[in-house]
């Protein structure tokens, strides 16, 4: 090696020396960097966060979709955030100040319209199994016809029946009323309940 790069390379390595010298030994001044990554929003994703929860909206309101909501939101939240109630949604029939679910379907009938069986869960705005099924010991004439084969005049006799016998003590009961045979029985007994 020549003389000249062995002075330079002296020198180098002595302004690195002591350039690690003084940095281990001059105290720290300023308030230390803190580096924060950041993750993308939840909601520009459309996936709910442990506050949101996300609804699917359908029926008879102005803009049915899935609608990201705050946590403890209710059905009338849903309903607002879809655009509102058609003029022709039958309110009635839907509970409006039920709690909703993550991941909830929530249907709003039409005034007149014969809800299938597996909305029918729906109209309470709950989603728990119970709301699944049609309580026959209370249920109207109107929630009874959204069972399948039962019609005006069944609904009618199993109303009818109730009345005069009392609450329904077992599913097979239903045998009892006119109109209603094995096949309907085989055909609604997962749909119905006498529970509460």
């Amino acid at each position: 090696m020549k003389t000249w790069q062995a002075v330079s390379l002296g020198v180098i390595v002595g302004l690195l020396l002591s350039g690690l010298i003084l940095l281990l030994v001059l105290p720290q001044r300023g308030e230390p960097i803190q580096l924060a990554t950041s993750t993308p929003d939840a909601r520009a994703q459309n996936t709910p966060t442990p506050d949101t929860i996300e609804v699917y909206v359908i029926g008879a309101v102005a803009n049915p979709g899935v609608y990201v909501l705050s946590a403890g939101s209710r059905v009338h939240e849903a309903v607002t955030s879809a655009g509102g109630a058609a003029a022709d949604a039958d309110l009635e029939r839907v509970n409006l100040s039920a709690f909703l679910a993550d991941g909830q379907r929530l249907y709003l009938p039409r005034v007149g319209e014969l809800v299938p069986p597996e909305d029918t869960s729906r109209l309470s705005g709950s989603p728990d199994a119970s709301s699944l099924m049609v309580n026959i010991n209370s249920a109207d004439a109107q929630t009874l016809m959204t069972l399948p084969g039962i019609g005006e005049t069944k609904a009618a006799a199993i109303l009818s029946y109730r009345s005069l016998h009392g609450p329904f003590t077992s599913l097979d009961e239903l045998l009892n009323v006119p109109g209603i045979g094995q096949v309907i029985l085989d055909d609604i007994r997962s749909l119905i309940t006498l529970g509460p």
